[in-house]
């Protein structure tokens, strides 16, 4: 029997979005020390890592309505480029508004996930479709485990400036870029009809019919805002207190990508079938809460590591569980429209969780991880209302990885 794995086109938008996600992965873990070196204090940082989030909330479903029209190749190509024009920017940088231009361009150029799961649903059944869309989700959790450990090497090389990581991220996706070009076909047949389109209002009213719905994306946003007050904040915390520079901050990224992967690769996959998605949830908590408070109260570098260890524990069981439990929640119906829903929910909230983490960590350090701490905890209250989906539903549906999201 075919899988979706064997399909070539299937491949093909794996690399190309693996290599997009590998350039991010280079730069996410340096920007905070770039932009602290042009005099940024935490809030800026912060808002710097919201304004990526922020323009693509904005622009996802303008590039996929686009891609309705004219092709997902040619979208995922002008993505392409435009990320490799942020990273450029990046490189050049000489100033925090040049630094902020280049994750507005980023921003737009990094929107177009939404097209790569439509690009999936051109090409594979729906009994198909949930492991097709598994391939997002590897392509996150691999991109922050490469691109970080990227980053810790090029920075080595080009000690302070952004110049190393942000060519060498450029030329990723530029080359990238050429790749698709030759080998990326066109998913979208012209021919097929199109169905009739309802609002987004429509769409979020379907989703959110049911207190199950609305009791985990509730959940989900909590997890995000959670984990993404260490995107703005962490290098800065090693620098301040362990006076770690750019190398060992990206290391520290890598730390948090290899242990995501390694328990969505292992336990996740092994624990779910056993333990069922909300009781895997539920216990997630106590880790990502725990950790959080050790990454804030860490004197020691080894405390610190620690601290990350049991985030990326937490995370990597909270995220595919929660997504797997929209997934079921929303029906075979309306499964789009929830897991189009969850990604709204998640861009909500790295717009507000890193903008509020860098203002906290200007009045002190530890503040940001103590909020998150605090978020987690009422996602363990708010996920108690959750039911257990039965045993007659696919378990698997939906439950794929997704990484530090961009």
């Amino acid at each position: 029997m075919k899988t979706e794995r064997s399909d070539p086109r299937l491949g093909v938008l794996f690399s190309t979005v693996l290599v997009d996600l590998i350039g991010f992965g280079i730069v996410l873990p340096l920007l905070p020390l770039y932009a602290r070196d042009f005099g940024a204090g935490g809030l800026a940082v912060g808002l710097l890592v919201t304004a990526y989030s922020l323009v693509q909330l904005v622009m996802a479903p303008l590039w996929g309505r686009l891609s309705d029209r004219i092709g997902r190749r040619p979208v995922l190509m002008l993505g392409l480029l435009g990320s490799g024009l942020a990273y450029v920017a990046f490189a050049r940088a000489d100033s925090l508004a040049a630094l902020f231009l280049s994750r507005i361009i980023g921003g737009i150029g990094g929107s177009t996930i939404p097209v790569a799961q439509a690009y999936i649903a051109d090409v594979t059944p729906p009994e198909r479709r949930a492991g097709g869309m598994g391939l997002i989700g590897a392509a996150f959790g691999i991109g922050f485990v490469i691109g970080p450990a990227l980053g810790w090497y090029v920075s080595g090389k080009y000690p302070g400036s952004p110049a190393g990581p942000g060519y060498l991220a450029a030329a990723l996706c530029f080359a990238n870029a050429v790749f698709a070009l030759a080998l990326l076909r066109e998913s979208k047949d012209d021919d097929r009809a199109t169905p009739a389109r309802r609002s987004l209002l429509d769409v979020f009213a379907e989703a959110l019919r049911t207190r199950q719905v609305r009791l985990v994306l509730a959940t989900y946003l909590c997890i995000t805002v959670a984990f993404s007050t260490l995107q703005p904040t962490l290098s800065l915390l090693a620098a301040e207190r362990f006076g770690m520079v750019e190398r060992q901050a990206a290391l520290l990224f890598l730390l948090l990508g290899v242990v995501s992967a390694v328990v969505q690769g292992g336990i996740v996959r092994a624990a779910i079938p056993r333990m069922g998605e909300r009781l895997l949830l539920r216990a997630s908590t106590a880790p990502f809460a725990i950790g959080l408070l050790m990454t804030g109260w860490a004197e020691e570098p080894h405390v610190l590591v620690g601290g990350l260890v049991l985030v990326g524990v937490g995370y990597g069981c909270a995220v595919p569980s929660v997504l797997g439990l929209v997934s079921r929640a929303a029906g075979p119906g309306a499964q789009g429209a929830g897991l189009g829903m969850g990604q709204s929910v998640g861009s909500f909230a790295r717009v507000v969780g890193p903008a509020a983490a860098g203002a906290l960590f200007d009045v002190r350090l530890a503040l940001p991880y103590f909020a998150g701490a605090l978020v987690i905890g009422l996602a363990a209250v708010v996920s108690r209302g959750i039911l257990q989906p039965s045993t007659g539903q696919d378990p698997g549906a939906g439950a794929t990885s997704r990484g530090p999201a961009r």
